[in-house]
């Protein structure tokens, strides 16, 4: 098994793989859109990608255009939980910020907390969570920030052991990745999407 000091050479490793691929991921925004319109959804917690992630652009704006609701992580304080916003226009018109330029949206009209996000007033229905990668049983791979966890994992500021549909996504080779397992804060991640489509993890 891996040992678990290695993360950082995966990281490396997916990062440089990234780097050489195409840069469309019309095919992960796709089968993105097939989860999304293949039960109700009312509001979804989405990501804006940054360059080499799974670009689902094309599938929020699709989402957002037939009334839906997508809010997006926004990123305070190093250390701190996400907040989060809502977007009110096309994905393409937010903009990069902070000191990972992240595009995310303005702040005009209020950040939810996690707790204000799963709460029943805001419903949300799904949460697509970007990572890396995955190990067995779910395990992520982030990029090493550790918000999510922080954020949504057993120890972080609301739980997501119920609540909306979660789903990872990542590119299919970086699926059950080898030796990566998940510590007791980290978050994990039931399924996940990839142009290939929906990919469920074993319990294990």
């Amino acid at each position: 098994m891996e040992p678990r000091s290695s993360k950082a050479q995966l990281r490396s490793r997916i990062r440089s793989a990234r780097a050489s691929r195409p840069r469309s991921s019309v095919g992960v925004a796709a089968s993105a859109w097939d989860v999304i319109r293949a039960k109700p959804v009312r509001s979804l917690l989405g990501y804006a990608a940054l360059p080499g992630e799974p670009n689902l652009d094309p599938a929020l704006d699709r989402f957002l255009a037939t009334g839906g609701i997508v809010y997006l992580p926004v990123v305070t304080d190093v250390g701190a939980p996400l907040l989060f916003g809502r977007v009110t226009g096309a994905m393409a018109g937010l903009e990069p910020q902070g000191r990972w330029g992240i595009r995310e949206p303005q702040e005009g009209g209020g950040l939810l907390t996690p707790a204000q996000l799963l709460s029943s007033e805001v419903g949300l229905d799904l949460v697509f969570v970007p990572a890396l990668g995955f190990g067995t049983g779910g395990a992520r791979l982030g990029n090493g920030g550790g918000f999510y966890d922080r954020t949504f994992g057993p120890l972080g500021a609301a739980p997501l052991a119920k609540g909306p549909r979660v789903l990872g996504v990542c590119f299919p080779e970086e699926l059950e990745l080898p030796g990566l397992v998940a510590e007791d804060w980290d978050l994990r991640i039931p399924a996940a999407v990839t142009e290939r489509g929906l990919h469920t993890f074993d319990d294990s």
